[in-house]
């Protein structure tokens, strides 16, 4: 692709989220669920985010996978499904008692790793509009994709709050340290007492903010009845690799859903096609 010589229009950046959305709900296979994962990693790059964007992004997807992985391991309810790890046995008293036991299944460490597939995809291309476009892009290209206006305001106010509330935590927690508190404490009680002392200060901050934000809108004439109205002085045009992109995308998710119905048709007895034999292989050990 020639994409990495410029960067994306935000409407395209917008209608890749929506289609590749559609896509990690639709496949099912380990191996195309990765591959839409790696292909979101490529968009991060041709961004060229920063070391802290790399170390920020790296955290999420650390502790997204973990947690569901493990959640779903340990939670999970379907059959057949194999023990690999009891952590509380079914004889404990009151915990094994009420819980019949608590075990790590070995399918459901498995579907801990599809589903953090679907996630991370999305959670990786959200990060990439937010770190590769400006909000008052994300807010034309909103209002050029028929987004109401007055959503498409909280919706760019909301990611234009994320670094507000980052710095806001910053400096509540330096401020914590210089006083002599630690976070990692053997006394929970005390750590947690931190931790809500800590959301207090932070809390109070984006009141504040969200109090003068509101003001200044109201004192700048914005209402929800006339942001349908609003008109913008600066305009964004896709470009035939916008048009190429989105194009390609588009019939990958035609052809996945055709797909789908199709051996959806096969599995459950409403139509079979001897000639279709492939496609039904296909879908079932790609898709």
């Amino acid at each position: 692709m020639t994409i990495c010589n410029s960067k994306l229009e935000s409407r395209t950046k917008i209608l890749i989220m929506m289609i590749c959305g559609c896509l990690v709900i639709l496949l099912d296979s380990p191996t195309a669920l990765l591959t839409c994962f790696l292909a979101s990693l490529v968009l991060i790059a041709i961004s060229k985010p920063t070391l802290r964007q790399i170390r920020l992004l790296l955290i999420f997807l650390f502790f997204t996978t973990w947690g569901l992985i493990y959640s779903q391991g340990m939670f999970y309810n379907a059959f057949p499904r194999t023990v690999l790890i009891t952590l509380v046995p079914a004889e404990f008293p009151l915990i094994g008692e009420w819980t019949g036991g608590i075990r790590i299944y070995r399918e459901g460490l498995f579907h801990g790793i599809i589903q953090s597939l679907r996630f991370n995809t999305t959670l990786v291309i959200g990060c990439y509009i937010i770190w590769s476009t400006q909000p008052r892009d994300l807010l034309l290209a909103l209002g050029q994709l028929r987004v109401p206006g007055a959503l498409a305001f909280m919706v760019t106010t909301a990611l234009h709050f994320i670094p507000v509330i980052a710095g806001e935590a910053v400096a509540v927690i330096r401020s914590q340290r210089l006083r002599g508190f630690r976070y990692l404490q053997f006394n929970l009680f005390a750590t947690m007492r931190g931790v809500i002392n800590s959301f207090r200060p932070i809390l109070a901050g984006n009141i504040r903010h969200a109090t003068n934000l509101g003001e200044s809108v109201e004192s700048r004439g914005f209402s929800p009845d006339t942001a349908t109205q609003r008109t913008f002085l600066r305009t964004s045009q896709m470009g035939k690799r916008d048009y190429c992109l989105l194009a390609v995308l588009f019939v990958c998710l035609i052809c996945v859903i055709g797909l789908k119905v199709l051996y959806f048709c096969y599995a459950n007895g409403i139509y079979y096609g001897s000639w279709l034999r492939g496609v039904y292989t296909f879908t079932r050990e790609v898709l």
